[in-house]
C-alpha cells in the first residue's frame, strides 16, 4: 500500500488591498508517474497555487494579473537527470484566482528525489518548495499508477495540457474538497493486467474512509467496476459525497482478480468541508450568516421567500414560520432561510435558494389571483410540491358548473403513484383562485362527493335515489367532468 505524497491545505485569506499582498507562497503539489504506449515512463506533476498567497497586480482599472517562476527538478543525488523552468501568468482576471498547471517529463527507470520551487515573480521573498523521493519502475505484472484526485473532468478530444486519453482532466493538489464540491473524481492507469490474470477480467474496488483517529477508520462510500485484462487501461470514476461531512478521509483503490485476492492497491487521503452538512444552532452564529446570500436579500425579498417557504411547511414547522413573518424580525427570517436552504442543498444553499424562488416566481405569475401570492393558492402550492401536471384539462363554460381544472400527474415519485390526478374548481367566480376539490394522490384531499359538489347547482340530478348518499350527477347537458377524470 503507497501513499501518494500530497501538500497539506493551509487557510487561506485573501487581503484586496492595492496592490494586492499576498501572504506566503501555498503551492499544491502532487505527482504519478504513467507510461507512453510504447512503453517509456513519464513524470506527471500537478500544481495548484492558491489564490490568496501570490501576489495580483492591476494592469487597469478593471483586470489583474499575476505570475510564477516554476522549478520542477529531477535529481539522483547531485546529478540533475530532467528539469523544467518556466513562467507560469495568470490569465487577465476582475479578482484572483488560483494558478493551475501540469508538466510532463520523460524519466528512465530509476529512484530519484523531486524538487519543486515556486516563486511569485512580482515579490521575490515569496516562495514555496516541495521535495519527494520519486520511484519510476513498472515491472512485468499488473500495477497500478499513482491516484489523481480531480476537481472535474469532462470529455475533450482537443490536444492541451490538462487532456488526456479524450478527456479535459482539472487535478486537484490540494486534495481539498469544498463546500461547493458534490463529486469526488480521480484517475488512475492500469498496466500489465494481462500478464496477472491472462485473458480473464478482474474487478477495481474503490472505497472511502473517514478517519477518526487512533487507527480507526468508517466506511462512508464504495464502488467497483469489472475490467477485461489489457497491457494497459484507464480507470476514471467519480462518486457522491455531497453528504459527506467535513473531516479528514482516505481513498483506497484495488484490483482484485476472482477468488477476490488482492493483486495491488493505492490509497491516498483527502479533506472535505461541508459546514452546512449538520447545522446546530452553535454552528449557525452571527459572523457564518452574515457572510451568506441572504444578507443581500432586502425586507420585500425576506418576506417573499419566507411565505414561499410557507406553502410546504406543516405542523410546527409551518407555526414557526407564521411566527417569524408575524414578528417583521429581518435577522429571524435570514437565519431560517439560509437555514432552510442549507438543509435542502449543503454545498450551495445560495443555488438551492435561486433554484426555489425560480419555481416561486413561475408560480406567482402562473397562478396569481387578487388576494395573495399564487404559490399561496391551491394550484400554486401543488405546482410548488408536484411540478408541472403531465396534461391539463381546463373547462370554462361547461353548464351547471364553474370554472374548473382537472390536473394528471402520469408519474408521480412523491407517492410511487402513476396517473394522478386533481381537480380544482372555482365556485366563487372571483378572480381565478381555483380550490382544489378532490385527488388520487395519497395524503391529499380526496372528497367521493366530487362530481355533487362540483355541479351543485342542479341538486335534483343526482344518479342516485338518496339524496344524502349521492356521489354523481346524471351525465347530460354537456357535463363532462367524470368522462374527463376517468378517462386521462
Amino acid at each position: 500500500m503507497t501513499i501518494m505524497p500530497v501538500r497539506k491545505l493551509r487557510i487561506l485569506t485573501l487581503l484586496l488591498v492595492f496592490p494586492l499582498l499576498a501572504h506566503a507562497l501555498d503551492a499544491g503539489v502532487s505527482y504519478a508517474v504513467f507510461k507512453t504506449p510504447d512503453g517509456r515512463p513519464y513524470l506527471e506533476v500537478n500544481l495548484e497555487i492558491a489564490a490568496g498567497s501570490i501576489m495580483y497586480r492591476h494592469i487597469d482599472s478593471t483586470q489583474l494579473e499575476a505570475a510564477a517562476e516554476v522549478l520542477i527538478l529531477v535529481r539522483k543525488g547531485e546529478e540533475i537527470v530532467n528539469y523544467e523552468k518556466y513562467i507560469l501568468n495568470s490569465p487577465r482576471v476582475t479578482f484572483p484566482e488560483s494558478l493551475l498547471d501540469v508538466k510532463r517529463l520523460v524519466l528512465p527507470p530509476g529512484q530519484y528525489m523531486l524538487d519543486v520551487v515556486v516563486t511569485d515573480v512580482n515579490d521575490a521573498t515569496n516562495t514555496d518548495r516541495f521535495s519527494s523521493p520519486l520511484t519510476v519502475q513498472f515491472e512485468n505484472k499488473i500495477t497500478l499508477t499513482e491516484v489523481q484526485l480531480l476537481r472535474g473532468f469532462r470529455a475533450d478530444n482537443t490536444d492541451g495540457p490538462f487532456t488526456k486519453n479524450g478527456y479535459h482532466l482539472e487535478p486537484l493538489p490540494f486534495a481539498f474538497y469544498d463546500k461547493d464540491a458534490t463529486r469526488l473524481a480521480f484517475y488512475a492507469e492500469i498496466y500489465q493486467a494481462d500478464q496477472s490474470v491472462g485473458s480473464n477480467k478482474y474487478t477495481v474496488r474503490y472505497v472511502i474512509e473517514k478517519e477518526l483517529g487512533n487507527g480507526q477508520k468508517n466506511l462512508v462510500a464504495a464502488g467497483s467496476q469489472e475490467k477485461a485484462a489489457s497491457s494497459i487501461d484507464a480507470l476514471l470514476v467519480q462518486m457522491d459525497i455531497s453528504k459527506m461531512e467535513s473531516g479528514n478521509y482516505s481513498l483506497t483503490v484495488e484490483l482484485r482478480k476472482d477468488g477476490n485476492e488482492l493483486l495491488t492497491s493505492r490509497t491516498m487521503t483527502f479533506q472535505r468541508s461541508n459546514p452546512f452538512l449538520d447545522l446546530t444552532d452553535i454552528q449557525l452564529t452571527d459572523e457564518v450568516v452574515e457572510k451568506q446570500f441572504v444578507q443581500q436579500l432586502d425586507k420585500e425579498q425576506l418576506v417573499y421567500c419566507m411565505r414561499a417557504i410557507s406553502v410546504l411547511m406543516t405542523g410546527d414547522r409551518s407555526q414557526a414560520v407564521i411566527n417569524i413573518l408575524k414578528s417583521g424580525d429581518e435577522k429571524q427570517m435570514r437565519f431560517y432561510i439560509f437555514r432552510h436552504f442549507a438543509e435542502r442543498d449543503p454545498n450551495n444553499p445560495e443555488l438551492a435558494y435561486r433554484d426555489y424562488i425560480a419555481v416561486a416566481d413561475a408560480a406567482n405569475v402562473k397562478f396569481r389571483s387578487g388576494f395573495r401570492y399564487g404559490f399561496e393558492t391551491d394550484r400554486g402550492r401543488m405546482f410548488m410540491r408536484f411540478g408541472q401536471a403531465s396534461d391539463i384539462v381546463h373547462v370554462e363554460d361547461e353548464p351547471g358548473a364553474p370554472p374548473y381544472e382537472i390536473w394528471v400527474y402520469y408519474k408521480f415519485p412523491s407517492t410511487n403513484q402513476t396517473n394522478v390526478k386533481f381537480l380544482f374548481y372555482n365556485p366563487s367566480l372571483a378572480g381565478d383562485d381555483f380550490i382544489l376539490l378532490h385527488s388520487t394522490a395519497r395524503g391529499e384531499i380526496s372528497n367521493p362527493k366530487w362530481e355533487r359538489e362540483l355541479y351543485r347547482r342542479n341538486p335534483t340530478e343526482y344518479s342516485d335515489d338518496n339524496y344524502g348518499d349521492a356521489k354523481n350527477v346524471q351525465r347530460n347537458n354537456g357535463r363532462n367532468a367524470r368522462a374527463f377524470f376517468e378517462d386521462f
